[in-house]
């Protein structure tokens, strides 16, 4: 055959080929997947150059790993259905938007932990990793001011001066910021807070405000009208806001006022 030769089609056929989606990880995979910083080895290669990549490139130590994963399904970023986890919508949005993208790059963790254990080894030198790092903040810290979504001033002035209540946990006055509404006695250790953002409240069309907390503070409960299910159904409910005394974290419970409420 040569460059511009017109050949006779003799057969054609078009073949429908069907890829499954890789399993979702579990705890257990999950976690070798951050021991090996999300790198795939063969068993041939030799076992000294596998165990010095082990010892330095991976994320995290096996004390610490267990304790991150449960931190990402605390945070809302991740979800456990059965063995297998998976990413919330809030976490998919974050690792989509986010501007400083090396703190999702998986590679760039591993080299952190490498550079770590080169300083154990006295490959590198701490002056010069703590240099490093702040360079990345100082710029990760610019490329998010400039960012249209998570850029912008924040307010810290309070847009209440009076307190909406009292602290269920220590009875200090609980009081607004630009983002929450937390206890004043948070120096002395108490983390109670509501915070304006609450994605359970959100995800139902009503917001957190001053004066729907300081009726919160104040009876106990509070009533919603006009919410909105998962599903588009309209319903009406009042919100508790109460402490697990197993975990510590305060979560809503909700009663609903319909006599046939629907399927949140």
């Amino acid at each position: 055959m040569k460059k511009g030769d017109v050949l006779p089609l003799i057969k054609s056929e078009i073949n429908e080929v069907e890829r499954k989606p890789p399993k979702p990880h579990t705890e257990k995979t999950l976690l070798k997947v951050m021991e090996t910083c999300g790198k795939k080895y063969e068993e041939k290669e030799e076992e000294q150059m596998m165990m010095a990549i082990l010892s330095g490139f991976s994320i995290g130590t096996p004390a610490t790993r267990a304790e991150t994963i449960k931190k990402l399904k605390d945070a809302g970023y991740i979800k456990a259905k059965g063995k297998s986890l998976s990413c919330t919508d809030l976490g998919k949005i974050l690792v989509e938007t986010f501007p400083a993208r090396e703190l999702f790059d998986l590679e760039y963790t591993g080299r952190l932990e490498k550079t770590l254990s080169d300083i154990e080894r006295k490959k590198f030198t701490k002056d010069d990793f703590l240099a490093m790092i702040e360079q990345f903040v100082i710029e990760s810290v610019d490329k998010i001011k400039n960012d249209k979504v998570f850029g912008g001033p924040v307010t810290l002035e309070p847009l209440h001066t009076e307190p909406a209540g009292i602290c269920p946990e220590c009875g200090a006055p609980v009081v607004e910021t630009a983002r929450a509404f937390g206890c004043s006695g948070w120096k002395k250790g108490c983390k109670f807070a509501i915070w304006k953002d609450d994605r359970f409240i959100t995800s139902l069309g009503k917001k957190v405000s001053y004066e729907m907390v300081k009726i919160l503070l104040e009876h106990g409960k509070v009533g919603f009208r006009g919410c909105v299910s998962k599903r588009g159904n309209k319903f009406s409910a009042y919100f508790y806001y109460e402490k697990d005394e197993k975990t510590g974290r305060y979560n809503w419970r909700l009663e609903f006022i319909d006599t046939n409420p629907p399927q949140a």
